[in-house]
């Protein structure tokens, strides 16, 4: 009589750590700067819809669409006109089949919903609850001590039915990317709040740090497309808006050091030799030439 021999099973996808799962209700006013890690991180949309950034792509996601951030992609995500509940999980996994998430948006079938459910119930029990954006602060939630092996072991073959189910043939027929003109749209969305950010803060400092946490992109991404859509760099941009807000007021009656402030500069002094490198003439001639007399 023969021994039987098992015949060795294929393991494509592996999940080697988990760093947070949870399932939370974001508020309509809720902001999140972004981040970017070495794990990968899904998204999946319960009800509402949100504005997820992906690097230079924002995306719209209404109920039961899902977004997936690959390793050290800078990832936002807030409410898009209302409130939102969301699932989000961010794990490390190993495996080429992994590519097949790079930029891309699934639309959840009811089996792979019933696994987003059971991966947050999971994670309720392996993990000790902790705020969204302390997570984000610290960059991982805590294990429960009162997890057991058998949980652990049941979260982590959950999330790889959840990544084997979306590889099937039957998730493929529902994938969609934006398509060109929605990018085009996003992109001049970007540009136009950038260019609201610089005239609401002409007379301050003006950080592309400062910019990236108001609209949600890294500092990069804004440099790059907003240079490829205006034709000259923000701090270029900035310097001309400030000249002519510049040539405003100096139509008045306020002095050239009071003016220099308003707009932004530190010194009187640096003030003319940006406005005369801009105009051809330093602000007191400016002023002759438009038949202002001031007092300095």
């Amino acid at each position: 009589m023969h021994q039987p021999v098992g015949i060795p099973l294929s393991r494509e996808i592996r999940v080697t750590g988990l760093v947070s799962a949870f399932h939370t209700h974001f508020a309509a006013d809720f902001r999140y700067e972004g981040e970017k890690h070495d794990g990968w991180e899904f998204v999946y949309v319960e009800s509402g819809r949100i504005r997820a950034t992906a690097d230079d792509n924002v995306y719209i996601l209404k109920s039961g669409e899902m977004v997936c951030h690959k390793p050290q992609e800078f990832h936002s995500i807030q409410p898009y006109h209302g409130p939102a509940d969301v699932i989000i999980f961010c794990f490390d996994c190993a495996g080429e089949k992994m590519r097949y998430f790079n930029n891309k948006i699934l639309f959840i079938n009811q089996r792979q919903k019933q696994y987003l459910n059971d991966i947050a119930i999971g994670a309720g029990e392996v993990f000790s609850p902790k705020d969204p954006l302390k997570i984000g602060q610290d960059g991982h939630m805590d294990r429960s001590p009162d997890t057991t092996p058998l949980q652990e072991q049941f979260l982590k073959n959950t999330i790889e039915l959840l990544i084997l189910s979306l590889l099937s043939a039957d998730s493929t027929e529902r994938q969609k990317r934006v398509e060109s003109y929605a990018l085009h749209l996003q992109r001049k969305s970007l540009t136009s709040d950038i260019l609201a950010y610089l005239q609401e803060n002409l007379n301050g400092k003006v950080l592309l740090t400062d910019i990236s946490k108001q609209v949600s992109y890294s500092p990069s991404s804004i440099k790059r497309i907003f240079n490829e859509e205006m034709g000259c760099s923000i701090m270029h941009y900035l310097s001309d808006l400030r000249i002519e807000r510049a040539k405003e007021l100096l139509a008045g009656s306020k002095k050239v050091t009071e003016i220099a402030q308003e707009v932004g500069f530190d010194t009187a002094n640096y003030f003319s030799a940006v406005f005369k490198k801009r105009t051809g003439m330093t602000p007191s001639e400016y002023r002759e030439s438009i038949g202002v007399t001031v007092e300095e």
